[in-house]
């Protein structure tokens, strides 16, 4: 990671808390959802913490918030009911809705590489896969390497799951 992109991401942290979803996701309040869809996908190649894994600790952690709120923004601007509701809290000044109304989903687990997550010897080396995978923008064939590797792991891998589960929603936001 180049100076750059460090400040870039260190920038982005710092202005996470003070941005509606709209700005985080860079789209206009009358987005359409293949456009709500399509800035997840370019956001969630920019944050998503499996491409941050050889960064510095205080990256990784800023990473994560980042993926975060902009997972919980597409989340709630996918749906239209939640959609809605979120209008309505952004009239009134909110840039998020109450806890509890957004619905929870799994998020990405600690800052760890998918090999260093891994148990077995055979899901470090699709783990691994999965990494050169990711790294390339493959979404579909990383996610098959960790189904592959939580296969190894004897489908106990908690870690793993999360991992399969944050890339299914940015295959979503692709309309995959």
């Amino acid at each position: 990671m180049n100076e750059d992109e460090f400040q870039r991401v260190l920038d982005w942290a710092t202005l996470i808390d003070d941005s509606n979803y709209y700005e985080i996701l860079s789209v206009l309040e009358i987005a359409d959802p293949p456009s709500i869809k399509q800035a997840f996908h370019a956001f969630a190649l920019a944050f998503h913490p499996d491409q941050h894994v050889d960064s510095p600790p205080e990256v990784q952690v800023a990473v994560r918030a980042i993926f975060r709120r902009g997972a919980e923004g597409y989340r709630v601007l996918s749906d239209p009911g939640l959609r809605t509701k979120y209008d309505l809290a952004v009239a009134q000044g909110h840039l998020r809705l109450e806890a509890g109304e957004i619905p929870k989903t799994s998020t990405v687990g600690g800052v760890q590489s998918l090999e260093d997550v891994a148990k077995s010897p055979a899901a470090k080396m699709s783990a691994r896969r999965a990494e050169d995978f990711l790294s390339t923008g493959d979404l579909r064939s990383a996610k098959r390497e960790l189904k592959m590797a939580l296969h190894h792991d004897e489908d106990d891998n908690q870690d793993l799951e999360e991992r399969i589960d944050a890339i299914d929603l940015a295959m979503f936001a692709m309309g995959d």
